[in-house]
């Protein structure tokens, strides 16, 4: 008993100090709210972007945002964050003035920095093909085919200064070691026209999204002793769409198949005729699948496993005439002592709705050509004209050319 008074009693004046620093240091971090501020604090918080216009995407990084708060109450950290407002924001480069929601009991005393700058782009869409990209091989005594993708083309939405460079979207299949048919879901990745990969300035951001996003493969995997040949499919419209629509274009989807079976049989087909597709009373684009049951082929010749074939029929507003009325005339090489009266001309153009219907004055020019002309009027001279691609004028165009000698206008 008196040696465990003597260890107690050991270093006492120590352990006193100790156990009271400890109840303090206790009752201290009892009295913080959770993850709480201080009275004054420099902080980093997100940026929340508020009322972005629907067309309008982001293309540059967000900086990260710092403020100086004198806290009061011991406001957590998550309640604070810093907004910017794009009300009304249209497309390129702009200052924004970067904003906080104030808690009670929270004093701003500083953001930094306290604008921001951020790149604007609109969304559009566009439509892009599936390029497969095959690695690896079969095994020994097979022969991988060409690739069938389902669909053949996506739709995908993002910035135009991004989709601009997009001309494809890519998959990646291995056929290692396959002996028979592969048939995989891969998801798509996107590519610029140098076969590099395109991506957001800010990682955090959404740059492209592919409808679908993911895409079926299919790689036939076929016996070597088998030939295999691909040809172009050909089709063609019958019918007449809706009143004041027509058939701009006509495809068949894939434009080409791979067909398997005896080297006689197949070199005599160079390409397949698909019959026509009935297009009457179609008023919008459509796509109609197209069954392999209907195409007869020779006898030992098939479709490699997976084929499928639809047609994309373009269906759009037929072209209309506008009237542009009075175009000045330029009046090029007027021989010397002369000049011209001026003159104007009207100008009947013809193409798509869409393109015609936007076309100004100023995008048209016309002159007429006046070398080797004499004084005195010049009735049916030709005018010649340039417009936009997409459109033509209707007709030639002709004006009175009207030469005066200079010595006459003097004397007048």
């Amino acid at each position: 008993m008196q040696k465990i008074n003597e260890i107690f009693r050991r270093n006492l004046e120590f352990k006193i100090i100790a156990i009271v620093l400890a109840i303090i240091f206790w009752l201290w971090i009892n009295s913080q709210p959770d993850a709480a501020l201080s009275s004054r604090n420099n902080i980093n918080v997100p940026l929340d972007i508020r009322n972005q216009p629907a067309n309008l995407v982001i293309v540059s990084s967000i900086p990260p945002i710092t403020v100086r708060i004198n806290n009061t109450q011991g406001v957590s950290v998550s309640d604070l964050y810093a907004y910017v407002d794009l009300t009304g924001a249209e497309p390129g480069q702009h200052s924004f003035e970067v904003k906080m929601n104030t808690p009670q009991g929270v004093t701003i005393e500083n953001i930094s920095p306290k604008t921001v700058i951020l790149n604007l782009d609109l969304v559009k869409d566009k439509i892009v093909p599936v390029t497969v990209t095959v690695t690896g091989s079969p095994e020994k005594g097979f022969i991988a085919g060409q690739p069938q993708v389902i669909p053949s083309v996506v739709n995908v939405r993002g910035p135009t200064s991004i989709l601009d460079k997009l001309e494809s979207v890519s998959v990646d299949v291995n056929v290692t070691g396959a002996k028979e048919t592969l048939r995989v879901a891969r998801p798509v990745t996107f590519k610029d026209i140098k076969n590099e990969g395109i991506f957001a300035p800010d990682p955090n951001l959404e740059s492209l999204n592919a409808f679908p996003d993911t895409v079926e493969i299919i790689v036939p995997i076929y016996p070597q002793e088998l030939a295999s040949k691909t040809v172009p499919l050909r089709v063609a419209a019958s019918g007449q769409p809706a009143e004041g629509m027509m058939v701009r274009m006509i495809t068949p989807v894939p434009s080409q198949v791979q067909l398997l079976g005896d080297a006689e049989a197949l070199k005599d087909i160079q390409y397949i005729t698909l019959s026509n597709v009935d297009v009457t009373g179609m008023s919008s684009t459509r796509t109609v699948d197209y069954p392999l049951s209907s195409i007869n082929l020779p006898s030992g010749v098939s479709f490699i496993e997976g084929t499928k074939i639809s047609v994309l029929v373009t269906i759009g507003s037929s072209p209309i005439n506008k009237t542009i009325e009075g175009l000045n005339v330029q009046i090029r090489n007027i021989p010397e002592n002369l000049t011209a009266e001026q003159i104007a001309v009207d100008i009947t153009i013809n193409g798509f709705p869409e393109v015609v219907n936007a076309l100004k004055a100023e995008d048209i020019s016309v002159w007429v050509d006046a070398a080797g002309l004499e004084e005195g009027p010049h009735p049916n001279t030709t005018v010649y004209w340039s417009v936009p691609a997409g459109v033509s004028v209707v007709g030639e165009p002709k004006v009175e050319l009207v030469l005066i000698g200079t010595a006459t206008e003097e004397s007048q």
